[in-house]
């Protein structure tokens, strides 16, 4: 029995994932992947902040701040749609954020008031020190929403997170699209 429904940010509920952002910025995804995952992974543990996570991302690509902050701004794009759907399913579920992320950056995304309306708890890498695909930060969203791994759908745009999900008992759906979205949640919360 389904109790809860916990979302990924980034990718999901904000723009279609880093990598796209980083390609409007100008940049090249394949060529700096271990240049994005390592400083991804400084800002998921809240090594370095957001400032310094930007300011390093445009020196990288070779932009001003400004113009890697107006791409953030074109590229993630908040899904309004989801969260508003997301409100509902709250009224029969609890749902929740596991993001990997800075600290403060979802509240900036995504909003203070989208976070108090759409969920009941929020967890961030960098404020528990825990970065998906960590089978113990899956864990501690189910204990913080006080329901058993089993009674949990995880939905993430990685399909890696997606399976580390499954393994740990969870059903997990990978994220495309909203309406997709809705085909494949409709059968599990049947």
């Amino acid at each position: 029995m389904t109790k809860a429904i916990i979302f990924d940010c980034f990718g999901v509920l904000v723009g279609k994932g880093f990598e796209q952002t980083y390609r409007m910025a100008g940049g090249d995804p394949v060529r700096d992947r271990e240049f994005i995952e390592d400083t991804l992974g400084q800002a998921n543990l809240g090594l370095i902040t957001d400032e310094q996570f930007r300011a390093n991302m445009a020196e990288r690509v070779g932009i001003s701040k400004d113009d890697w902050n107006t791409t953030i701004r074109q590229a993630e794009l908040l899904d309004t749609d989801l969260l508003e759907y997301i409100v509902q399913l709250r009224s029969s579920y609890k749902t929740a954020i596991l993001s990997n992320a800075n600290n403060s950056v979802l509240d900036t995304q995504v909003g203070k008031q989208w976070l108090k309306d759409a969920f009941d708890d929020v967890v961030v890498s960098a404020e528990v020190g825990l970065v998906k695909p960590d089978p113990r930060v899956y864990k501690l969203v189910a204990n913080r929403l006080d329901v058993a791994l089993n009674e949990c759908i995880y939905i993430d745009d990685r399909a890696s997170f997606v399976e580390i999900a499954n393994s740990l008992g969870m059903r997990a759906l990978v994220y495309e699209t909203f309406k997709k979205f809705k085909e494949d949640l409709a059968p599990l919360l049947a």
